[in-house]
């Protein structure tokens, strides 16, 4: 408990870092929020869905998780402060599972006030009567960002590097993976990029059906992915556990500037 309070002082004796973050993020979900209920006001079908597109709009929320997650590690090694800390807790494993705790409690946290800020700003517009489905979309995408946020943490405490976590990170989300997938395909025409870090969280932040509209309704089809949201939801949390892990062997193996 002493280590938990400990790594959430550090946070709160951040502010620069983690009000940029937050800010960040809302601004983000409010700008997305406005534009998507002033759609579904002045469109005839659009009312249907856009309560569950409402809650889509925090689908960024995981990219602003996992760079906290890999700050609430990297930070220390970057100011030089991570010395201390594993001489008041020579233990170092349970330093990296509360820095993993706090990114995961952290991560759920940030996306809660991202889905109440899109909640409220698109209330102004439209009237929102959230459904079960919707209420386990919101789930999923809280779960979603808490996960990604020890995805992040593990990087970070497996580079040790602010900077390299962070450039690895976007690199492989956005160039990496997409290019990778593409060729795998192209080469074996298999879905193998289905399972990739990025392809789980869309899955898991995805509806448990495409709908190809034809007039007001719609016709149910069936998802293109291979696996469904339970499979997500474990995939997401076994690369978390992995790079968990992955961080904490680092850690402990080895020295620290």
């Amino acid at each position: 408990m002493r280590l938990l309070y400990s790594e959430l002082l550090k946070i709160r004796t951040a502010p620069r870092t983690t009000l940029g973050l937050v800010f960040g993020l809302l601004l983000l979900t409010g700008l997305g929020s406005a534009s998507t209920a002033y759609d579904a006001e002045s469109s005839p079908f659009a009312p249907q869905t856009a309560s569950s597109d409402v809650i889509r709009v925090i689908s960024i929320a995981p990219v602003f998780t996992l760079l906290l997650g890999i700050l609430v590690v990297t930070w220390e090694y970057r100011h030089g402060t991570i010395t201390q800390t594993f001489l008041a807790a020579p233990r170092r494993e349970r330093v990296i599972g509360a820095k993993d705790a706090v990114s995961f409690v952290g991560g759920a946290v940030l996306a809660l006030v991202a889905l109440a800020v899109a909640l409220l700003v698109a209330s102004f517009w439209i009237s929102l009567d959230l459904e079960r489905g919707q209420w386990e979309l919101a789930g999923r995408m809280v779960f979603a960002a808490a996960v990604w946020g020890v995805l992040g943490a593990g990087l970070g405490a497996l580079m040790q590097s602010q900077v390299g976590a962070i450039v690895t990170a976007f690199v492989w989300f956005l160039v990496a993976e997409p290019l990778l997938g593409l060729t795998i395909e192209a080469l074996t025409d298999a879905a193998i990029s289905d399972y990739f870090p990025g392809s789980v969280i869309d899955r898991l932040q995805g509806s448990t059906t495409e709908t190809i509209e034809t007039g007001p309704g719609g016709i149910p089809t069936e998802s293109e992915y291979a696996y469904g949201l339970w499979a997500a939801a474990l995939l997401a949390a076994g690369y978390a556990a992995v790079f968990a892990v992955l961080g904490l062997v680092s850690a402990l193996q080895r020295d620290v500037p």
